[in-house]
């Protein structure tokens, strides 16, 4: 079978598909040269932007709230 067989087959996959079709291949290659495959490092924790939410306007939030507490009385 030639490359031209299978690039109509190959055409109809799913991206997911075609990614996957890629890492066998790859897997393949490396195999049959005797090279080991490299993991990825999965990271520690996943990234919540939530986490993040509001975080920049807390330190002007506290010097809003300082400004507001000391110039009490000042009328």
């Amino acid at each position: 079978m030639s490359i031209n067989d299978l690039l109509p087959s190959v055409a109809t996959l799913s991206h997911a598909d075609k990614f996957r079709l890629v890492q066998i291949l790859l897997e393949q290659l490396a195999k049959e040269e005797g090279i080991t495959a490299q993991q990825t490092p999965v990271p520690a924790e996943t990234f919540n932007p939530r986490s993040y939410y509001g975080v920049a306007r807390q330190s002007r939030q506290a010097i809003d709230e300082y400004i507001a507490s000391s110039t009490e009385g000042w009328n």
